[in-house]
């Protein structure tokens, strides 16, 4: 493994952390998202929400937070690809397990699996394969992305 590989693994793993905190510093964690970064969030069943740009994935953050007060995210296995050279598209898979209570103290705990596309040292697209089955409170944050939707049926 690289420098540029084991560096990328600690900045995934301390991302992690802070959104594992009471409150999320969404500064710290987006700073280093680029300003026009895409995040795909897919539903169960179907296309989910794409969020673009930093401020709408603050934003999603905050309504996260404030629907699940208490998060603990730990990253089990990340693989980083090839040299992760800047000035081209790296991508980076992590593994991890979520546990999140809800504001009513119901826990919740799901695995699943990000790809993280960067350029240049800079999230540009965060793709989440998350099941949400039984999860209906996180369901409520995702708002399905009838672009998306009409992407997919018109091919």
């Amino acid at each position: 493994m690289g420098l540029a590989a084991f560096i990328e693994k600690q900045v995934l793993r301390s991302v992690n952390d802070k959104l594992s905190q009471e409150h999320i510093d969404t500064a710290a964690v987006l700073r280093w998202w680029a300003d026009d970064a895409v995040w795909d969030v897919p539903a169960e069943l179907g296309p989910g929400q794409t969020i673009r740009g930093k401020q709408a994935i603050a934003d999603w953050f905050h309504a996260w937070e404030e629907a699940f007060p208490n998060r603990r995210l730990e990253v089990k296995r990340v693989c980083v690809n090839g040299f992760y050279l800047p000035g081209r598209t790296n991508v980076t898979v992590a593994e991890s397990t979520y546990t999140e209570t809800d504001k009513e103290g119901r826990e919740y705990a799901f695995d699943g699996v990000t790809v993280l596309q960067s350029r240049n040292w800079k999230i540009v697209r965060v793709t989440e394969y998350i099941s949400f089955a039984g999860l209906p409170q996180l369901a409520t944050l995702l708002q399905p992305d009838t672009k998306a939707q009409d992407t997919v049926a018109a091919h």
